[in-house]
């Protein structure tokens, strides 16, 4: 096995076991807070959702890849806080949540 399919798999079990966890949250739930300031379960799925997506447009267009580096190194410090916040409200937990789960498996592909 290659490091890089150790770390794939190694992704793949950790986001499993938090998909447990999130898996069955009511509405009220998704709102509840995170050890991560201002974040709730649902910013931080987001998060991850845009992370898995940013990832693969690494590994698979690294021109569209560069511009999402500009725009990040156009605002270091709010450009996660963003990316997450306008996931969450552009859509629901059972979006968000099926959202980061057809991203975590192209990714892993």
């Amino acid at each position: 096995m290659s490091a890089v399919t150790a770390v794939i798999d190694d992704l793949r079990e950790e986001s499993d076991e938090l998909d447990a966890l999130v898996g069955a949250l009511d509405e009220s739930g998704w709102r509840g807070p995170t050890p991560a300031e201002r974040w709730t379960v649902a910013h931080q799925i987001a998060h991850l959702s845009w992370t898995d997506g940013v990832a693969l447009l690494a590994a698979t267009e690294p021109d569209q890849f560069g511009d999402e580096v500009a725009e990040a190194l156009a605002a270091p410090e709010t450009f996660v806080d963003e990316a997450a916040e306008a996931l969450v409200a552009a859509h629901a937990p059972d979006v968000l949540l099926a959202r980061w789960r057809e991203g975590r498996q192209r990714l892993h592909k």
